[in-house]
């Protein structure tokens, strides 16, 4: 599977859909986009797993959007339903960390991403 930068830019950024605009627009972490995103990001490990050299356009899309949700989570903290998210972030950020692992022998590069944050 070849993902482009396009789609990952409207996974992230479509205005009615998108993982981030909806984030950022104060609905939270939808639960099944969470999980198309961490799909995706195991797409893209299985993809880079022997490469030396990644796609720039790709890692451009993805490599703003921890920031952007840690920099938006002070309007969740106080909020029901919310109180995983500093969990939820750190363990997507660990995800991306590992998509970029070097290493395919390192046992935490062939736990599925979604469990990472449970080793």
């Amino acid at each position: 599977m070849n993902i482009t930068p396009k789609e990952i830019k409207s996974f992230l950024y479509d205005n009615l859909d998108g993982f981030l605009m909806k984030y950022r627009q104060g609905k939270g972490i939808d639960p099944n986009l969470l999980d198309k995103f961490y799909a995706l990001l195991e797409a893209l490990k299985d993809e880079w797993r022997n490469k030396n050299c990644v796609e720039k356009d790709v890692l451009y899309e993805l490599i703003g959007v921890i920031p952007y949700l840690y920099m938006d989570l002070p309007m969740y903290i106080d909020r029901e339903g919310c109180e995983n998210y500093e969990d939820i972030l750190y363990n997507l950020n660990t995800a991306l960390a590992m998509c970029l692992n070097p290493n395919p022998d390192d046992p935490h590069f062939n736990t599925p991403l979604k469990d990472l944050g449970d080793v």
